[in-house]
């Protein structure tokens, strides 16, 4: 089975769609696990979602081959005979800057999300963003106990295109690459620009996320040159 982790603002939605075209009906997407907020409803809630999960183990192996979404990479941690990891990795300070972009356009995603509700009540700066608890190295987080260097696949965001080739290389699949949604069309540069003052804040506050993107470069690039790419 292969688990793709769709770790916010890194491209997940465009790759959710390429895997779609792919696998069609064998793909399951997973979403509505409240991943990033550690509430008693919301960790109840994924410990349900979990073993309902692990309830249906028999029933997924025979209708899947691929489960994307927003989940902690334990959920599915031994509970196939064959499973490969796949996540993309973003930058972290354009990671952090993009997910705060999201949060404020889409105050109505509220109505299913309890974060999203949190963040808008308090109606947060980005400095206050980032120094939320509640989304402290998102990245990282979705790892659980999992390690950059046991993943199948590692993607980058700034490097999309040769991430999906480097998942049809791995996995003999022909998943094309031509489809980034999700972005912010108000943006105007290729990239956030990240001021001297937010980039400390940053530092202080998304430490393991930065530790985990150094690692999804070099392990990134490490499969990239093993498979010739």
């Amino acid at each position: 089975m292969i688990i793709s982790l769709h770790v916010p603002k890194t491209a997940g939605t465009s790759f959710q769609q390429l895997l779609k075209r792919e696998y069609g009906e064998r793909l399951l997407l997973d979403y509505g696990d409240w991943v990033g907020l550690n509430s008693p409803e919301a960790i109840t809630r994924r410990r349900e979602r979990a073993a309902d999960m692990r309830r249906r183990r028999d029933d997924l192996m025979a209708s899947y081959d691929v489960i994307h979404g927003h989940f902690m990479a334990e959920k599915y941690v031994d509970l196939f005979p064959h499973t490969a990891f796949v996540a993309f990795f973003r930058d972290p300070y354009q990671q952090t800057i993009s997910n705060y972009e999201f949060l404020v356009r889409h105050p109505e995603a509220a109505q299913e999300y309890p974060i999203v509700k949190a963040f808008h009540d308090a109606k947060m700066s980005l400095h206050e963003y980032v120094e939320w608890e509640a989304v402290r190295s998102p990245q990282a987080d979705l790892m659980s106990d999992l390690q950059v260097e046991d993943l199948a696949v590692v993607g980058l965001t700034e490097d999309f295109a040769r991430g999906v080739a480097l998942f049809n290389k791995v996995f003999g699949a022909r998943v094309e690459s031509n489809v980034r949604l999700n972005a912010n069309a108000a943006r105007e540069q290729a990239s956030y620009q990240v001021p001297d003052d937010l980039r400390r804040l940053i530092d202080v506050n998304r430490e393991r996320d930065i530790d985990v993107y150094r690692r999804a470069q070099e392990r990134f690039a490490n499969l990239a040159s093993k498979h010739g790419l």
